[in-house]
């Protein structure tokens, strides 16, 4: 805009658009046409040739103009890399592929345009590009005809229950990224602290890999049918917040070994580059830490027992990695001096990740209130 403003060009430029027969008139000077059946009104009531393409008026149909265009061409950057490996949108018959990569750019420019507190961010191609595919490819044909129609409208539903992931002057909320991050990584802490303050201590915060995860809902650490397999539990959960930050950490956890023996750079390459997983046992282990960790809260709250006493009582399923600071999640009876020292666990000695990290990550603040409250008497 700057350089056509130099050049001294507006005036053929508009003297161009003004002709009957430009070919820009229409996408560039187009206005709703009048209620009346006659096309020459219509054509005069559309908005002026002599509007400034340079003025910065919200009604300014040139303003608006360039602001479309500056958007469609972010949306556009980000849409033809989406599953670029992806026969899918690749397909060079009836340049299908090239048809499907514009269906995706219509429905997010859509979306952002009538979603301006909002409006479009990098990694909502990769949430409607997932979509598209699965509903594209529904057997029942008639219904695939529709599949751009319902993915956007599985996309807004979406993106109703997440939009303050992408609105910056939320984050710091308990809906909004940073306020999910640290959601999370408190629950890191809770279940491995030893793998959290060794992330910390090497200099890895856990935005450098978590804001991805959590903007795209996992759509990029996975292939394409292990993204789909995990989208269908976490749609199927009634707390999908819930239900991604249980399983963000056990991706932690699974990689734990890796990662307490790496550098910041081993680290930082594992947790942005994730590692092929089987996704059902990732699923099944961050359902069984959910499952544990609310008998366990429960235990101590309505039975009013302390958590050393939950943790040897209650048998974790089999599938748990880590859980409160424990392999496996059970904490195991010790004999001989340390009996009665520590509440029956193992000495902290074997077991360093859970003493003398667990509580200063949170253990010990979560769970003291509990732990102080009087026990109700039982002996009659």
């Amino acid at each position: 805009r700057e350089q056509w403003r130099r050049s001294g060009r507006d005036a053929n430029a508009l003297e161009s658009i003004r002709r009957q027969d430009s070919p820009m008139n229409t996408l560039l000077v187009m206005d709703n046409p009048p209620l009346t059946g006659d096309p020459s009104s219509a054509r005069r009531d559309r908005v002026a040739a002599n509007a400034d393409p340079l003025g910065t008026e919200t009604d300014n149909k040139w303003f608006q103009f360039f602001e479309n265009a500056s958007l469609l061409d972010e949306i556009r950057k980000d849409v033809v890399r989406t599953h670029p490996d992806l026969y899918f949108f690749l397909e060079p018959e009836e340049n299908l592929g090239q048809r499907r990569y514009a269906a995706i750019e219509r429905i997010l420019f859509v979306w952002a345009k009538l979603n301006k507190g909002v409006r479009y961010v990098q990694g909502m191609n990769e949430i409607i590009g997932t979509l598209y595919y699965v509903l594209a490819n529904d057997f029942n044909e008639e219904w695939a005809c529709e599949a751009e129609a319902d993915s956007y409208f599985l996309f807004n539903t979406l993106m109703s229950e997440m939009r303050d992931v992408f609105v910056p002057d939320l984050d710091e909320a308990d809906t909004g990224i940073q306020g999910r991050i640290s959601n999370m990584t408190s629950l890191l802490s809770l279940h491995d602290p030893e793998v959290r303050c060794h992330l910390v201590d090497i200099g890895i915060d856990s935005s450098f890999y978590a804001i991805r995860w959590l903007t795209t809902l996992l759509s990029r650490e996975f292939l394409l049918p292990d993204t789909i397999r995990l989208w269908d539990s976490m749609f199927a959960s009634t707390h999908k917040d819930n239900f991604l930050r249980y399983v963000c950490v056990t991706m932690v956890m699974i990689i734990r070994d890796e990662l307490l023996k790496g550098d910041f750079s081993t680290c930082l390459r594992l947790l942005q580059s994730y590692p092929t997983t089987n996704v059902d046992g990732l699923l099944e282990s961050s359902r069984a830490l959910w499952i544990y960790e609310s008998q366990v809260t429960l235990a101590c709250h309505k039975g009013g027992i302390s958590l050393h006493q939950a943790l040897q009582t209650i048998t974790p399923p089999p599938s748990i990695i880590m859980a409160y600071g424990l392999k496996g999640g059970m904490a195991k009876k010790s004999v001989g001096p340390d009996e009665g020292v520590d509440g029956g666990f193992v000495s902290s000695n074997n077991r360093p990740g859970f003493f003398n990290r667990g509580f200063l990550g949170g253990l010990g603040q979560q769970f003291g209130q509990v732990r102080s409250r009087p026990r109700p008497n039982t002996s009659s």
